[in-house]
């Protein structure tokens, strides 16, 4: 079943509506639920974005009775592509994809003529550091929310960006880390804006499955540590949600199809379960058809065109350069199946990006501590 992006309840409606709590439009619509929970004035507003925690690994490793489930307010959905690479600058800009233009994991620039990996800013499967610039932040960068905040409540609210792309000095590698600078910052009698990132538990999930046992393990820390930070946090309304969810994949190569590697004129980007395709012109009218006899299943074909007039990057203003990074074409996964280049590419257990339920779906966990 393919489940397409809801941007008028996805995680751009959560930014919009901090946002709109601090003061600001950012021309995108709200959540409601959330919404009335902030008609409340609070000394803390605690984002938590924990990736890969999607709805229906929630429900596969957590009981109706633990915290996390206690608290859960609604069904949002993610952005498309359903990745870690989109949805962070969704979130840290308050902007639909469309708009950013951030679309995968590995993106191609022309001004290099190379696949970039963004958040890296590293050659594609390369640890080789672009040394000029950062590529990404110089040819797509955008006005992130923290300043925005900062600048709308001129400097009443001080914000804090936990994550391991944070810019800054307060990162956080993982839960212990983010747990004790979430804590030192709710000690400042300011209001503060705080927002943390933390990689669990979409790494053990690539890597051993949905299903594994120490995902369970993994998903049941989260539940007692967001618990034990809602006891410790006064006047503090905290926000838990994910970018995208995964599912269980088995891998294909596209060195198998030699016909269509052929036709392209590039290797693809993006990511495995959203793969675009620049096409040679002499095989433009055709290369659809030849892809959906071997693909059709497994994933969804569209054109450039297709995916504007189907919103699936959101509404906005296009960023100049998204057309350059869409290519002709871009496949997204609707079925198990992820597709890499050849066989020395990296090997995952599960993956996202494509328009699963299962990838699309996250939850909005909202907690006021004053309650608890």
């Amino acid at each position: 079943m393919i489940k397409y992006p809801d941007y008028d309840k996805s995680i751009l409606s959560v930014i919009s509506s901090i946002l709109k709590y601090y003061g600001y439009n950012n021309g995108h619509k709200s959540l409601e639920v959330l919404d009335e929970k902030l008609k409340n004035k609070y000394e803390n507003i605690v984002l938590m974005l924990f990736d890969g925690m999607g709805v229906s690994t929630l429900k596969k490793h957590l009981k109706p009775t633990d915290f996390l489930m206690q608290h859960f307010a609604d069904t949002i959905s993610s952005v498309c592509p359903s990745t870690t690479a989109c949805a962070i600058p969704t979130v840290e800009s308050g902007k639909a994809p469309i708009e950013h233009s951030w679309l995968g994991w590995d993106m191609y620039f022309k001004e290099y003529d190379a696949n970039i990996t963004v958040f890296k800013n590293t050659y594609q499967d390369s640890n080789e550091q672009i040394q000029d610039c950062n590529v990404a932040r110089k040819y797509i960068g955008y006005h992130n929310v923290f300043d925005r905040i900062k600048e709308i409540t001129n400097g009443r609210v001080k914000t804090h960006d936990i994550s391991k792309y944070s810019d800054t000095d307060e990162s956080a590698y993982s839960c212990e880390e983010m747990l004790r600078r979430v804590v030192e910052i709710s000690k400042d009698p300011s209001e503060d804006f705080i927002y943390t990132y933390v990689e669990e538990p979409d790494a053990v999930m690539h890597a051993l499955g949905t299903d594994h046992e120490y995902v369970k393990e993994n998903v049941k820390y989260i539940n007692s540590l967001v618990c034990e930070i809602s006891e410790m946090l006064k006047d503090s309304l905290i926000i838990v949600m994910a970018d995208h969810g995964l599912i269980d994949t088995q891998t294909i190569y596209m060195e198998d199809y030699p016909k269509l590697q052929d036709m392209l004129e590039r290797r693809p980007s993006i990511e495995t379960r959203a793969l675009n395709f620049f096409v040679k012109e002499e095989f433009k009218e055709i290369f659809k058809t030849e892809f959906n006899k071997v693909f059709e299943k497994d994933f969804l074909l569209l054109s450039k065109d297709e995916i504007y007039e189907k919103n699936l990057f959101g509404t906005g203003e296009k960023n100049p350069k998204i057309d350059e990074f869409v290519g002709d074409y871009i496949a997204f996964g609707i079925g198990d199946k992820a597709i890499e280049w050849n066989r020395d590419d990296f090997k995952m257990a599960a993956r996202h990006a494509g328009l699963t339920k299962e990838e699309m779906e996250v939850p909005l966990i909202v907690i006021d501590t004053n309650e608890v």
